[in-house]
């Protein structure tokens, strides 16, 4: 029984260390977080921040050529084409809002990242009143090449 479990165990860390797909990631060590997660995040805000400042190439430059995503405000899932005319309407200029982004959970697997947060905005109008809306927000990342692009997501409106 003994033999057969360290067997199993000599096997499973020979696999897992001979495996191709698996990274072990690199730490920034000031703040203890793995380098690549933190370049996800960056990468999540920067989408965002770009589109509520109607900067529609620089969306679009983070969008993979076979994205999928369903934003709550549409009835169906959009492609790359549908998101981008989506944003076009929706963003046409940019909006006067602060972003607050909740990390809830992300995970980095090789060449594919998952991340969940809260995205929280708060937008004034021209006579200044603010409206404030939170959306929970999935996407997944692949990297192409040294990039990471944007291959689909989700987003559902919540209450505060």
């Amino acid at each position: 029984m003994k033999k057969t479990l360290l067997l199993q165990m000599i096997i499973s860390i020979s696999l897992l260390l001979s495996c191709p797909q698996v990274h072990f990631a690199a730490t920034d060590a000031d703040k203890g977080r793995p380098i690549v997660e933190e370049q996800i995040w960056k990468l999540e805000e920067a989408y965002f921040t770009s589109l509520y400042n109607a900067d529609h190439d620089a969306v679009l430059v983070l969008v993979h050529e076979q994205f999928l995503g369903w934003p709550d405000v549409v009835s169906k899932p959009l492609d790359r084409q549908g998101s981008s005319d989506f944003m076009k309407k929706a963003f046409s200029k940019p909006l006067p809002c602060s972003l607050k982004f909740v990390r809830e959970g992300i995970r980095v697997i090789g060449d594919v990242a998952l991340t969940q947060y809260i995205l929280s905005t708060r937008c004034s109008d021209v006579t200044g009143a603010a409206e404030e809306r939170s959306s929970r927000i999935t996407h997944t990342w692949v990297k192409r090449g040294s990039a990471w692009k944007l291959l689909g997501g989700m987003s559902i409106g919540i209450e505060r």
